[in-house]
């Protein structure tokens, strides 16, 4: 799809001499970028995805811990294990 953009002379001769350096057209240096900045914001959009659902998991487990009191799961496993 063809699009069109405006952008400042500098960032054009500086796309330009990139292009011209690696023997590319301007139109694949800025596929390229694009390509980049998506594959960035989708890997910050999971990281943040995996510290909320980390995040929920510790206010869940201390919630927990909190109504237990002082269960001590260890001591309960043990005495499991010695009455099976």
């Amino acid at each position: 799809m063809r699009i069109n953009t405006i952008l400042p002379e500098d960032t054009i001769k500086k796309i330009d001499s990139i292009a011209k350096e690696e023997k590319k057209s301007r139109s694949s240096i800025l596929r390229e970028a694009a390509d980049k900045i998506i594959e960035e914001y989708e890997a910050l959009k999971l990281e943040q995805q995996r510290k909320e659902r980390l995040r929920k998991a510790i206010k869940t487990q201390d919630k927990l811990r909190k109504k237990s009191g002082k269960w001590r799961g260890v001591s309960e496993v043990r005495k499991w294990r010695e009455n099976n």
